[in-house]
C-alpha cells in the first residue's frame, strides 16, 4: 500500500513539472522578449543565491534593497587590506579614507548626472537625517512659507516643527482620490501666493512611500519661477528610477543608499545646489580637524 503511494506521488510531480514545462515553452514562444531578462536569472543565480536557499520570495522594495554577495566580498576585501582613520586630516590613514571619500562624492554626482558646479554631496546617516539638516538650517521666518504635499514621507511633515517654531506659515496640498494625486490648479494657486522677499520651501515626494504615486517632477520648474525652493523627496523614487539633475534641478533631494542597493546600512546623502545651501545656517556646529577651540561665556 505504502509503494503504492509513493508511485502516485512521484507520478504526480513528474506530471505537474512537465505541466509547469509546457506552460513555460508555450510562453517564451507567446512572448519572445522574454528571453532578453535571462541577465536576471543568471544574477539571481550568481548574487543572490539565498533567495533560493532560504525558499524567499522578496516583493517589497521600498524598505530597503537587497544586498549583492560581491558588495560584501569587495567591502571585506577593501577593509583586510587597508588601515582607514576618520577623514579630513593629515595623517596617512586619514588621507586614504580622504580619497576614497571624495571618490564616493564625485561617483554619486556622476550617478545623478549632477553637475559638480551645481551640487555637493553631504553623507547623512539615512534620508531622514538628511531631511533633519535641511530643517533645521533653512531661513524660515515670519512671513515666510512650507508648503508640501499631504502624501510625504512622515520625516518631511516633521520639517513643518521647524518652520512654525520660526513663524513661517504651514500649508499642505491635498491629493485627489481615487488617484492620489495632488491638485495641480490648486497648487499653481499656492505658489502664487507669499511674498518674494523671503524664504519660501515647497516640499513633495518623486515618488509616495504609501500609494507609489510618482508626483510630477516638472512641479520643480514651477515652483522655481515663482521664487520657491524645492525639496524632493527622492528615497522611495531611486531604487527603481533614474533621477537625471541635468534635467530637473530640485535644490535639496535626500537619499538613502540602504534602499537602492541594501548595504552597507546607516547610509544616505542630501544632494544640494549650491546657491540654495550658501542660505542655510547651521544652529551647531562638531567635528573637523582644528588647531584650537576655545568658548567665553557672556558675562
Amino acid at each position: 500500500m505504502l509503494h503504492t503511494v509513493l508511485e502516485d506521488t512521484s507520478s504526480s510531480s513528474h506530471s505537474n513539472f512537465q505541466s509547469m514545462h509546457i506552460a513555460e515553452q508555450a510562453f517564451r514562444r507567446a512572448y519572445p522578449k522574454f528571453e532578453s531578462t535571462s541577465i536576471l536569472d543568471k544574477l539571481r543565480t550568481t548574487e543572490y543565491t539565498r533567495l533560493d536557499e532560504l525558499e524567499h520570495t522578496y516583493l517589497d522594495y521600498t524598505g530597503g534593497g537587497l544586498y549583492a554577495e560581491s558588495q560584501l566580498r569587495e567591502h571585506l576585501e577593501l577593509l583586510r587590506h587597508n588601515v582607514f582613520g576618520n577623514p579630513h586630516s593629515l595623517n596617512l590613514t586619514s588621507q586614504a579614507m580622504t580619497e576614497l571619500d571624495e571618490q564616493a562624492r564625485a561617483f554619486v554626482l556622476t550617478f545623478f548626472h549632477a553637475s559638480p558646479s551645481e551640487y555637493t554631496v553631504i553623507f547623512t546617516a539615512n534620508a531622514t537625517h538628511a531631511l533633519k539638516l535641511v530643517g533645521e538650517s533653512y531661513p524660515f521666518q515670519p512671513g515666510g512659507q512650507f508648503l508640501l504635499l499631504s502624501d510625504n514621507h512622515n520625516s518631511v511633515n516633521g520639517i513643518r516643527e521647524f518652520a512654525r517654531a520660526k513663524g513661517a506659515s504651514i500649508t499642505y496640498l491635498p491629493v485627489i482620490s481615487p488617484e492620489l494625486r495632488g491638485d495641480a490648479s490648486l497648487l499653481l494657486s499656492f505658489l502664487e501666493h507669499g511674498r518674494n522677499d523671503t524664504d519660501r520651501l515647497f516640499a513633495y515626494p518623486a515618488q509616495s512611500n504609501f500609494t507609489g504615486v510618482q508626483h510630477p517632477l516638472e512641479w520643480i520648474e514651477e515652483a522655481h519661477t515663482r521664487g520657491w525652493d524645492v525639496l524632493l523627496d527622492a528615497a522611495c523614487f531611486v531604487p527603481t528610477n533614474r533621477l537625471d539633475l541635468s534635467r530637473w534641478h530640485p535644490d535639496f533631494v535626500p537619499v538613502s543608499f540602504y534602499k537602492m542597493f541594501g548595504y552597507p546600512t546607516g547610509i544616505g546623502c542630501l544632494l544640494a545646489r549650491k546657491t540654495a545651501l550658501a542660505r542655510l545656517r547651521h544652529p551647531w556646529f562638531s567635528g573637523g580637524t582644528v588647531w584650537g577651540a576655545s568658548y567665553q561665556p557672556a558675562l
